[in-house]
């Protein structure tokens, strides 16, 4: 359970932040473009990593895990990423 929360909070919470402080401040893209690349990088964990994990032989557990937790999560963190960097801020 740590792994996954690890690994949901990473790519749901923290790859945003940092895509948000590269596109802002660091490359100076406009708001709209801001918004288009904190919403692609808070974007759940993909199918692929399940099937990569599964065709490595690797923990495929792990993998479901994360895709299915990251997919609950981020209907919040997008949709408050949409909120606070929208067309009405």
């Amino acid at each position: 359970r740590t792994e996954v929360g690890v690994a949901v909070a990473l790519k749901t919470v923290v790859q945003p932040l940092v895509a948000f402080l590269v596109a802002g401040p660091l490359l100076g893209l406009p708001d709209h473009q801001v918004l288009a690349v904190v919403l692609c990088s808070a974007l759940p964990t993909a199918q692929n990593a399940y099937l990569y994990a599964r065709e490595y032989g690797l923990d495929t557990g792990l993998a479901r895990h994360c895709v299915v937790a990251s997919t609950v999560v981020s209907m919040g963190t997008l949709s408050f990423g949409t909120w606070v960097l929208g067309p009405s801020r």
